[in-house]
């Protein structure tokens, strides 16, 4: 069984679900310290004139040193909904797909959640079900694991039943391959060419998979690679 592993990432990049969509299981690797200024809480849109917009969802900033992801606050005491929104109308209501999309996205942000792996999920969800991305995912919280580094990705591979791990094109240089060797857990590395297109408000590499979405509708996962699942990888 392939195995990856993965942050629970906000408006998520396109290689984070080509790379969900070859493997067997997706984990949300929820139990590790929250990241400042990373892709936890926001990510990146192109707006009308060709510009980036950042999508952020605040969170609480204190304790963000010892706080795992899972247990990370939005700041709900800010009218961050309505910014937010607004710019995803403001850069895509002339687009193709806007009306097919936006009842479902204002229904998830009107959610109110409390805490940010929630709205992550329900929006990484969102995105799989566009994509036809089956994968079954799990959360790392919540298997009996222990350890940091390599051994905290051995004891999820080997708790989750995982004979294969499909890394990050990056994790050769973070982990130790003597280990998973030791452990007869085979490593592939995630291999994939990000689609580029003339969208109605231009590029950017790697902005959110909404960018696409918002341009291609149905063809997004054709763009993307994701091939549907009943055909091979």
């Amino acid at each position: 069984m392939i195995v990856t592993i993965h942050q629970p990432e906000h408006m998520p990049w396109s290689g984070y679900f080509h790379k969900m969509a070859q493997a067997d299981l997706y984990v949300l690797l929820d139990n590790v310290q929250f990241k400042t200024n990373n892709w936890q809480n926001r990510n990146r849109i192109i707006d009308r004139q060709g510009n980036v917009q950042w999508l952020t969802v605040p969170v609480r900033h204190t304790g963000h040193m010892q706080t795992t992801i899972r247990h990370i606050e939005i700041n709900n005491q800010t009218d961050w909904r309505r910014t937010y929104w607004g710019r995803i109308k403001d850069s895509y209501c002339r687009h193709p797909y806007f009306k097919r999309y936006s009842e479902q996205l204002q229904e998830i942000l009107n959610r109110n959640h409390i805490w940010l792996y929630e709205i992550n999920r329900d929006l990484i969800d969102f995105f799989r079900a566009e994509l036809s991305v089956s994968t079954r995912l799990v959360w790392a919280s919540d298997l009996p694991v222990s350890g940091k580094g390599t051994e905290l990705l051995l004891s999820i591979i080997k708790a989750a039943g995982g004979t294969t791990y499909l890394s990050g094109p990056d994790g050769a240089n973070y982990m130790d391959l003597g280990r998973f060797k030791e452990e007869s857990v085979q490593v592939v590395f995630h291999e994939f060419t990000p689609p580029v297109y003339k969208g109605m408000n231009g590029f950017i590499p790697a902005a959110s998979t909404l960018d696409l979405l918002m341009n291609f509708g149905e063809k997004t996962a054709e763009r993307i690679g994701i091939k549907p699942a009943n055909q091979p990888v």
